[in-house]
């Protein structure tokens, strides 16, 4: 089974929520560097993960250079980083180096842009630029769409063909996120095949909170997908 990320919890209603529904790895983004709705002062998040149950990964969604994101591993511990700026290949390098050595994979964004299509990361196509960011030495690559206005959380797919090239072209596990919810779900993992996909405003009310539905119809819609080709 694809596995589920549902990212952007901020309060322990929604944490026991996405727990209850079969979520994979939850994610908290913490003291990210521009303003989005999910963000975490590093306190706020470190008492939400300390009641993520055993078994359900916890990944801290940051972004910047290492003096800014290895303190607040150091002090949250997640299984996972998931790099989420505008980090250059040579500023990722030496953070999976740090946060190797503290015990936690790294997950990059590669992200593409909801105006242009244009990838975020250098490169001359999709694909060489998830060439680049694997010679980092990162654990995961996450697909998403950003745009001029957010950096995450846009609502907007990505081109689900540019996707499966990436996973196909990479040996690293291929995150799928951007735009997903209950009704295109299944069709992204039958197209893409990724490893995981992630979710964050597609289950969420318009206040922003988690809506109970959303959350537990995306999550059974993503049990009851086919990817065929899939790679373990």
């Amino acid at each position: 089974m694809t596995r589920v990320k549902v990212c952007g919890v901020t309060n322990a209603g929604d944490l026991g929520l996405c727990v209850e529904a079969g979520a994979s790895a939850l994610g908290f983004v913490v003291e990210y560097p521009q303003e989005v709705p999910w963000n975490l002062k590093r306190h706020q998040a470190l008492e939400l993960m300390h009641q993520v149950p055993p078994l359900v990964s916890r990944v801290i969604v940051v972004g910047g250079d290492p003096e800014t994101v290895i303190p607040v591993t150091e002090l949250l511990r997640p299984h996972s980083v998931q790099l989420h700026g505008n980090e250059p290949l040579a500023v990722t390098a030496e953070l999976v180096a740090q946060v190797h050595a503290l015990g936690a994979t790294v997950i990059k964004a590669l992200r593409f842009s909801v105006e242009t299509g244009e990838c975020a990361l250098p490169g001359d196509s999709p694909l060489e630029a998830a060439a680049r960011l694997v010679e980092t030495g990162v654990d995961a690559v996450l697909v998403d769409s950003y745009s001029s206005a957010r950096p995450a959380g846009t609502g907007h797919s990505v081109d689900f063909r540019m996707a499966r090239a990436i996973r196909d072209a990479l040996h690293l596990p291929v995150i799928l996120a951007g735009g997903l919810n209950a009704d295109n779900v299944r069709q992204a993992i039958a197209a893409v095949a990724p490893y995981a996909v992630d979710v964050i405003s597609g289950v969420e009310d318009a206040s922003g909170r988690k809506d109970p539905a959303k959350v537990r119809a995306f999550i059974a819609a993503v049990a009851g997908a086919l990817a065929p080709g899939k790679k373990r």
